[in-house]
């Protein structure tokens, strides 16, 4: 098999990581109110990294991506009747109540779009030092299978960062595991 370029993220400089992922949510943020320029984001990507304080604005910026995701796992079960794990573990296949291909394109986008969501603002709220949605986080790991895909390399780095384990470490999910089953789940820092 090809190697796999996903798993660069693993090596790959953490606050490089954490301003990928605020920039997916850069427009959602805007919206409410925060809008970081870019050496702003630069500064709290590389204190979070860092483990230390963080900007006031951090605290905004984690309660929205929490709101972003109760409204996305809203969106699944009240649309699909699905939580965010069954929904991830479906194909479209399992989707009902579309009859022409429209419809099935803009339920597959909705779906979609509320995984990405929770996905990558679980993983950015623990780079954040907020473990509130880590089972999230986990979930991508478990449905990922071990192919370590870019959302499951994000994930595991939060997970990572968050419990104090290198991410490179074999055992680095039996570690997180623990870390989080005997810490309180909303800061690391």
């Amino acid at each position: 098999m090809p190697p796999n370029p996903a798993l660069a993220l693993l090596n790959a400089p953490l606050a490089d990581l954490i301003a990928v992922l605020y920039k997916q949510f850069s427009r959602l943020l805007a919206q409410a109110g925060i809008a970081l320029s870019t050496q702003e984001v630069a500064a709290l990507a590389e204190a979070a990294a860092q483990r230390q304080p963080l900007p006031p604005v951090a605290e905004r910026i984690r309660e929205r991506l929490a709101d972003l995701i109760r409204e996305s796992e809203h969106e699944l079960q009240a649309r699909f009747q699905m939580s965010f794990a069954q929904a991830l573990s479906s194909d479209m296949s399992a989707v009902r109540g579309w009859e022409t291909t429209a419809e099935f394109l803009e339920l597959a986008n909705h779906k979609s779009n509320a995984e990405l969501r929770i996905s990558a603002a679980s993983s950015l709220l623990l780079m954040l030092g907020d473990g509130r949605f880590a089972h999230h986080a986990l979930t991508v790991v478990d449905q990922d299978g071990g192919v370590m895909d870019v959302d499951a390399c994000f994930a595991r780095r939060g997970l990572c960062h968050y419990a104090h384990v290198p991410p490179s470490a074999e055992d680095w999910l039996e570690q997180v595991r623990a870390a989080l089953s005997s810490s309180p789940p909303l800061s690391s820092v």
